[in-house]
């Protein structure tokens, strides 16, 4: 690993290391500083692993626009209000499209049937609408929570095919992030549209989140190298 490399990760490790912190002792300045900062160091971590390697060029401008926008919904979410919250919803949705059409564009789904992704899709949608019903969301806000749930399930779904369709175990990380990411994700709801909270509940988001995340873009630089 070169210079580059180490500096880029050791930056990574210690903003989110000040954000966990942060967070954990309810310091928002911390949290405020260091949050923008994650997703601008993963990718910029993931495009240093993609110098030189034999990746497709469409791979590079879709990783970029995902992190983007999900960096956009990080800030989004710090800020007061529904209006920002939606936003912050908004932009994470387009952020997975972004690693949906990845992942598809790789060919997890090229031997997988349109009877069979129907299925998928279905069950999915089936699992997510029990969440939403399990966690007692009510009024409008359950239809985007609903669809949102659906899309970050489907990136899960986009792993298990590619370890079972192109046999590669890289995409374990993706499959294991995507459900990761949701638990986090729930946790967000939970707290912000019900009002529900503990003590070191921003800790457990973040920890989960990051890690989230870090699985996918792992999953998606290490397969296509």
């Amino acid at each position: 690993m070169n210079g580059k490399k180490w500096t880029a990760l050791v930056l990574f490790v210690l903003a989110f290391t000040f954000n966990l912190i942060g967070n954990y002792l309810e310091i928002p300045l911390m949290e405020y500083i260091t949050k923008p900062l994650l997703m601008p160091l993963v990718l910029l971590n993931a495009l240093f692993e993609l110098e030189g390697s034999r990746a497709p060029k469409w791979i590079v401008p879709l990783l970029v626009l995902a992190l983007c926008f999900h960096c956009a919904g990080d800030v989004f979410l710090m800020l007061p209000g529904f209006t920002c919250f939606a936003l912050g919803l908004a932009a994470f949705l387009i952020g997975h499209i972004f690693y949906i059409t990845i992942f598809v564009r790789s060919g997890v789904f090229h031997r997988v049937s349109a009877f069979s992704l129907i299925l998928v899709i279905l069950a999915t949608m089936a699992t997510i609408m029990a969440l939403v019903l399990i966690f007692e969301f009510q009024g409008i806000i359950k239809y985007p929570v609903f669809v949102y749930g659906s899309m970050l399930l489907f990136v899960s779904m986009c792993g298990f095919s590619g370890v079972i369709n192109l046999k590669r175990t890289t995409y374990w990380y993706a499959a294991l992030g995507a459900l990761l990411f949701l638990f986090s994700d729930f946790m967000v709801a939970w707290r912000s549209l019900l009002g529900h909270n503990f003590h070191g509940m921003g800790f457990w988001i973040m920890l989960t989140y990051v890690s989230a995340e870090c699985l996918i873009v792992t999953s998606i630089v290490r397969s296509n190298k």
